[in-house]
Protein backbone atom coordinates (compact mmCIF):
# COMPACT_ATOMS: atom_id res chain seq x y z
CA UNK A 1 0.00 0.00 0.00
CA UNK A 2 1.32 3.61 -0.83
CA UNK A 3 2.14 5.75 2.08
CA UNK A 4 -0.31 8.38 1.30
CA UNK A 5 -3.13 5.74 0.96
CA UNK A 6 -1.89 3.71 4.51
CA UNK A 7 -1.53 7.87 6.22
CA UNK A 8 -5.41 7.89 5.29
CA UNK A 9 -6.87 4.44 6.13
CA UNK A 10 -5.32 4.70 9.34
CA UNK A 11 -5.19 8.12 10.48
CA UNK A 12 -8.64 8.45 9.03
CA UNK A 13 -9.32 5.41 11.21
CA UNK A 14 -7.92 6.99 14.39
CA UNK A 15 -10.63 10.08 13.56
CA UNK A 16 -13.08 7.89 12.48
CA UNK A 17 -12.83 6.05 16.24
CA UNK A 18 -12.78 8.75 18.11
CA UNK A 19 -15.71 10.87 17.04
CA UNK A 20 -17.40 7.80 17.81
CA UNK A 21 -16.11 7.65 21.19
CA UNK A 22 -17.00 11.38 22.13
CA UNK A 23 -20.59 10.99 20.97
CA UNK A 24 -22.23 7.63 20.51
CA UNK A 25 -21.54 6.38 24.28
CA UNK A 26 -23.56 9.59 25.49
CA UNK A 27 -26.42 8.97 23.01
CA UNK A 28 -26.69 5.34 24.49
CA UNK A 29 -26.78 6.81 28.00
CA UNK A 30 -29.60 9.12 27.29
CA UNK A 31 -31.44 7.13 25.73
CA UNK A 32 -31.39 4.49 27.89
CA UNK A 33 -32.71 7.11 30.85
CA UNK A 34 -29.95 5.80 32.79
CA UNK A 35 -29.24 7.32 35.54
CA UNK A 36 -27.41 5.43 38.48
CA UNK A 37 -23.69 6.83 38.52
CA UNK A 38 -22.09 3.10 38.74
CA UNK A 39 -24.06 1.42 35.60
CA UNK A 40 -23.45 4.76 33.93
CA UNK A 41 -19.83 4.53 34.20
CA UNK A 42 -20.05 0.71 33.51
CA UNK A 43 -22.23 1.87 29.87
CA UNK A 44 -19.76 3.96 28.76
CA UNK A 45 -16.84 1.86 29.44
CA UNK A 46 -18.75 -0.91 27.51
CA UNK A 47 -19.37 1.39 24.87
CA UNK A 48 -16.14 2.62 24.16
CA UNK A 49 -14.61 -0.81 24.40
CA UNK A 50 -17.34 -1.87 21.78
CA UNK A 51 -16.60 0.90 19.13
CA UNK A 52 -12.58 0.34 19.74
CA UNK A 53 -13.37 -3.35 18.74
CA UNK A 54 -15.26 -2.68 16.18
CA UNK A 55 -12.95 -0.32 14.15
CA UNK A 56 -10.16 -2.22 14.84
CA UNK A 57 -11.55 -5.67 13.27
CA UNK A 58 -13.41 -3.37 10.82
CA UNK A 59 -10.03 -1.76 9.86
CA UNK A 60 -8.51 -5.29 8.94
CA UNK A 61 -6.59 -5.45 12.23
CA UNK A 62 -8.42 -8.39 14.47
CA UNK A 63 -5.07 -9.85 15.33
CA UNK A 64 -4.68 -7.06 18.38
CA UNK A 65 -6.79 -9.95 19.79
CA UNK A 66 -4.84 -12.75 19.16
CA UNK A 67 -3.98 -14.67 22.18
CA UNK A 68 -1.46 -17.16 23.48
CA UNK A 69 -0.76 -18.70 26.78
CA UNK A 70 2.97 -18.22 25.60
CA UNK A 71 3.21 -15.07 24.62
CA UNK A 72 0.95 -14.04 27.74
CA UNK A 73 3.31 -15.70 30.03
CA UNK A 74 6.05 -13.32 27.93
CA UNK A 75 4.38 -10.53 29.35
CA UNK A 76 5.05 -11.02 32.89
CA UNK A 77 8.82 -12.42 32.37
CA UNK A 78 9.42 -9.57 29.35
CA UNK A 79 8.07 -7.09 31.85
CA UNK A 80 9.34 -8.43 35.08
CA UNK A 81 10.47 -5.07 36.00
CA UNK A 82 6.58 -3.49 36.23
CA UNK A 83 5.62 -7.48 37.22
CA UNK A 84 8.04 -7.07 39.98
CA UNK A 85 6.71 -3.76 41.35
CA UNK A 86 3.33 -4.54 41.03
CA UNK A 87 4.29 -7.99 43.44
CA UNK A 88 5.71 -5.58 45.57
CA UNK A 89 2.43 -2.73 46.32
CA UNK A 90 0.03 -5.84 45.82
CA UNK A 91 2.24 -7.41 49.06
CA UNK A 92 3.00 -4.25 51.18
CA UNK A 93 -0.21 -2.90 50.77
CA UNK A 94 -2.26 -5.69 51.35
CA UNK A 95 -0.63 -6.18 54.89
CA UNK A 96 -0.22 -2.66 55.22
CA UNK A 97 -4.22 -3.13 54.98
CA UNK A 98 -5.04 -6.19 56.99
CA UNK A 99 -2.89 -4.79 60.01
CA UNK A 100 -4.33 -1.63 60.00
CA UNK A 101 -8.22 -2.01 58.93
CA UNK A 102 -8.94 -5.82 58.74
CA UNK A 103 -11.55 -5.93 56.55
CA UNK A 104 -11.91 -3.12 54.42
CA UNK A 105 -14.28 -0.34 54.91
CA UNK A 106 -15.73 -0.47 51.93
CA UNK A 107 -19.22 -2.79 51.49
CA UNK A 108 -18.85 -6.05 49.71
CA UNK A 109 -20.83 -5.49 46.76
CA UNK A 110 -18.60 -1.74 46.31
CA UNK A 111 -15.87 -3.75 46.17
CA UNK A 112 -17.00 -5.88 43.03
CA UNK A 113 -18.50 -2.85 41.53
CA UNK A 114 -14.55 -0.96 42.02
CA UNK A 115 -12.66 -3.99 40.74
CA UNK A 116 -14.98 -4.59 37.65
CA UNK A 117 -14.66 -0.75 36.78
CA UNK A 118 -10.71 -0.72 37.15
CA UNK A 119 -10.48 -3.63 34.81
CA UNK A 120 -13.19 -2.28 32.26
CA UNK A 121 -11.30 1.42 32.41
CA UNK A 122 -7.66 0.95 33.65
CA UNK A 123 -7.19 -2.14 31.72
CA UNK A 124 -9.54 -3.46 29.17
CA UNK A 125 -10.26 0.62 27.81
CA UNK A 126 -6.93 2.33 28.26
CA UNK A 127 -4.82 -0.68 27.27
CA UNK A 128 -7.26 -1.48 24.27
CA UNK A 129 -7.13 2.30 23.38
CA UNK A 130 -3.65 2.74 23.62
CA UNK A 131 -1.89 0.09 22.48
CA UNK A 132 -4.35 -2.10 20.82
CA UNK A 133 -5.76 0.97 18.95
CA UNK A 134 -3.27 4.00 18.26
CA UNK A 135 -0.30 1.95 19.25
CA UNK A 136 -1.51 -0.62 16.24
CA UNK A 137 -3.10 2.39 13.52
CA UNK A 138 -0.04 4.75 14.33
CA UNK A 139 2.27 2.07 13.28
CA UNK A 140 0.77 0.84 10.33
CA UNK A 141 0.46 4.50 9.24
CA UNK A 142 3.96 5.27 9.22
CA UNK A 143 5.91 2.03 8.10
CA UNK A 144 7.89 -0.57 9.35
CA UNK A 145 11.22 1.03 11.18
CA UNK A 146 12.08 1.10 14.46
CA UNK A 147 12.37 5.15 14.14
CA UNK A 148 8.25 4.57 12.81
CA UNK A 149 7.58 2.34 15.63
CA UNK A 150 9.72 4.99 18.75
CA UNK A 151 6.98 7.67 17.11
CA UNK A 152 4.07 5.78 17.13
CA UNK A 153 4.96 4.78 21.41
CA UNK A 154 5.69 8.35 21.52
CA UNK A 155 2.28 9.32 20.10
CA UNK A 156 0.10 6.89 21.88
CA UNK A 157 2.09 7.55 25.22
CA UNK A 158 1.65 11.08 25.26
CA UNK A 159 -1.93 10.63 24.57
CA UNK A 160 -2.17 7.78 27.49
CA UNK A 161 -0.74 10.97 29.49
CA UNK A 162 -3.30 13.11 28.64
CA UNK A 163 -6.02 10.97 29.64
CA UNK A 164 -5.53 11.58 33.04
CA UNK A 165 -6.04 15.43 32.74
CA UNK A 166 -9.94 14.18 33.83
CA UNK A 167 -8.71 13.22 37.34
CA UNK A 168 -8.00 17.18 37.70
CA UNK A 169 -11.96 17.29 38.05
CA UNK A 170 -12.50 17.60 41.50
CA UNK A 171 -9.58 17.44 42.75
CA UNK A 172 -8.44 20.31 45.10
CA UNK A 173 -4.75 20.37 44.15
CA UNK A 174 -3.78 19.50 40.81
CA UNK A 175 0.27 18.95 41.06
CA UNK A 176 -0.51 15.36 41.94
CA UNK A 177 -2.78 14.78 38.99
CA UNK A 178 0.08 16.77 37.23
CA UNK A 179 2.40 14.65 38.34
CA UNK A 180 0.20 11.41 37.48
CA UNK A 181 0.32 12.85 34.04
CA UNK A 182 4.16 13.16 33.88
CA UNK A 183 4.97 9.62 35.06
CA UNK A 184 2.04 7.95 33.39
CA UNK A 185 3.57 9.16 29.69
CA UNK A 186 6.41 6.59 30.71
CA UNK A 187 4.81 3.76 31.76
CA UNK A 188 2.82 4.24 28.70
CA UNK A 189 5.72 3.89 26.49
CA UNK A 190 6.79 1.05 28.53
CA UNK A 191 3.59 -1.13 27.99
CA UNK A 192 3.84 0.18 24.22
CA UNK A 193 6.96 -1.12 24.57
CA UNK A 194 6.19 -4.40 26.17
CA UNK A 195 3.10 -4.82 23.59
CA UNK A 196 5.45 -4.69 20.76
CA UNK A 197 7.60 -7.54 22.13
CA UNK A 198 5.03 -10.20 22.66
CA UNK A 199 2.47 -9.25 20.58
CA UNK A 200 -0.48 -10.06 23.45
CA UNK A 201 -2.36 -7.31 24.26
CA UNK A 202 -4.48 -9.13 27.13
CA UNK A 203 -1.20 -9.37 29.38
CA UNK A 204 -0.68 -6.17 29.38
CA UNK A 205 -4.56 -5.47 30.47
CA UNK A 206 -3.77 -8.04 33.27
CA UNK A 207 -0.39 -6.68 34.52
CA UNK A 208 -1.93 -2.80 33.87
CA UNK A 209 -4.77 -3.63 35.94
CA UNK A 210 -2.74 -5.51 38.97
CA UNK A 211 -0.38 -2.51 38.62
CA UNK A 212 -3.19 -0.09 39.35
CA UNK A 213 -4.81 -2.49 41.98
CA UNK A 214 -1.66 -2.89 43.73
CA UNK A 215 -1.37 0.73 44.59
CA UNK A 216 -5.65 0.87 44.97
CA UNK A 217 -6.28 -1.55 47.15
CA UNK A 218 -4.80 0.48 50.54
CA UNK A 219 -6.71 3.52 50.30
CA UNK A 220 -9.53 3.15 48.11
CA UNK A 221 -10.81 -0.47 48.76
CA UNK A 222 -9.51 -0.80 52.61
CA UNK A 223 -8.77 2.53 53.78
CA UNK A 224 -12.97 3.76 51.36
CA UNK A 225 -11.06 7.07 49.95
CA UNK A 226 -11.26 8.44 46.79
CA UNK A 227 -9.27 11.82 46.66
CA UNK A 228 -7.06 10.20 44.17
CA UNK A 229 -4.60 14.34 44.28
CA UNK A 230 -4.04 13.83 47.99
CA UNK A 231 -3.97 9.88 47.50
CA UNK A 232 -1.01 10.25 44.44
CA UNK A 233 0.53 13.17 46.54
CA UNK A 234 1.09 10.77 50.09
CA UNK A 235 2.31 7.98 47.50
CA UNK A 236 5.04 10.02 46.03
CA UNK A 237 5.88 12.20 49.07
CA UNK A 238 7.82 15.52 48.50
CA UNK A 239 9.77 16.54 45.43
CA UNK A 240 6.42 15.00 43.70
CA UNK A 241 7.01 16.04 40.39
CA UNK A 242 10.69 15.48 40.37
CA UNK A 243 10.20 11.99 41.45
CA UNK A 244 6.79 11.90 38.45
CA UNK A 245 9.74 12.76 36.17
CA UNK A 246 12.13 10.37 37.24
CA UNK A 247 9.92 7.84 36.70
CA UNK A 248 8.95 9.38 33.09
CA UNK A 249 13.09 8.69 32.61
CA UNK A 250 13.14 5.22 34.05
CA UNK A 251 10.31 4.04 32.53
CA UNK A 252 11.34 5.04 28.87
CA UNK A 253 14.80 4.19 29.59
CA UNK A 254 13.12 0.42 30.68
CA UNK A 255 11.37 0.71 27.47
CA UNK A 256 13.95 1.33 24.84
CA UNK A 257 15.92 -1.48 26.15
CA UNK A 258 12.80 -3.93 25.64
CA UNK A 259 12.64 -3.09 21.60
CA UNK A 260 16.80 -2.46 21.61
CA UNK A 261 18.35 -3.40 18.21
CA UNK A 262 18.90 -6.64 19.19
CA UNK A 263 15.60 -7.53 19.97
CA UNK A 264 13.83 -5.56 16.61
CA UNK A 265 13.76 -8.78 14.70
CA UNK A 266 11.74 -9.98 17.63
CA UNK A 267 9.31 -7.07 17.36
CA UNK A 268 9.06 -7.29 13.31
CA UNK A 269 8.07 -11.33 13.93
CA UNK A 270 5.75 -10.37 16.75
CA UNK A 271 4.24 -7.89 14.25
CA UNK A 272 3.61 -10.16 11.41
CA UNK A 273 2.73 -12.60 13.08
Amino acid sequence: MKTSLRLTKYLGGIVLALILIFTLPGIIVQRANITNKSLMEIVYLLSIIAILSAVIIGFGEKSVFHFSFKSFKDTFTIGSVMTAVTLFYLITNMYRSIKEYGTPLMDTKSVISFLIAVFLGAGIREELLTRGFLLTFFKKAFGKSKASYLFAMTLSSLIFGAMHFSNLDGATNPTPIYAQIIYAVGIGFYLAALYLRTGNLWGNIVLHYLFDISLMVYPMIYANREDMDVLIGEWLGNGIILKSILILIVSVLLGLYLIRDSKMKDVYQTVEN
